[in-house]
């Protein structure tokens, strides 16, 4: 059976992610260690129940073969799924890019959170952040000082 495109660009990406499983390792051990929070380090078996709660089908074994290298070729869906639960944009798990900033992880969960709202909700949201940007613009200039007379 001749091969198709979909196969060729499959089995790339298959070679992308099998290259870079020594950074998915360390970068998922990093983030299952808590240390960027300060916290407890997490389980295999409550990142699972997470995961399998936002529609992400993986087990606990699964996670376990995957932080070992047990399992050599992860699904996109499974990485998309760590990278949302962990905060970070899923290339950050291929070692692309640095840990996000703390500012940029509250924006996207900011927009996740939003994006569940209805329209007209969201278009308050939109007006209330555009009050507050005219606010702090307004205090800017109000503490800069003054020209001097001339």
């Amino acid at each position: 059976m001749a091969s198709t495109p979909a196969d060729h660009a499959d089995d790339h990406t298959s070679q992308v992610i099998q290259s870079r499983l020594l950074v998915i390792q360390s970068r998922l051990e990093y983030l299952f260690s808590g240390e960027r929070e300060g916290a407890e380090p997490y389980t295999e078996s409550e990142v699972a129940r997470a995961l399998i709660a936002r529609g992400y089908p993986i087990t606990e074994g699964g996670l376990r073969n995957l932080r070992r290298g047990e399992k050599i070729n992860p699904k996109a869906t499974t990485l998309i799924g760590l990278a949302e639960h962990f905060g970070v944009p899923p290339g950050f798990l291929l070692g692309e890019g640095d840990e996000p900033t703390l500012k940029a992880r509250e924006a996207r969960v900011l927009a996740r959170t939003i994006q569940d709202l209805s329209p007209e909700n969201r278009r308050k949201i939109a007006a209330t952040i555009r009050d507050y940007q005219e606010l702090e613009a307004l205090k800017e200039r109000a503490s800069r000082p003054s020209p001097p007379d001339q």
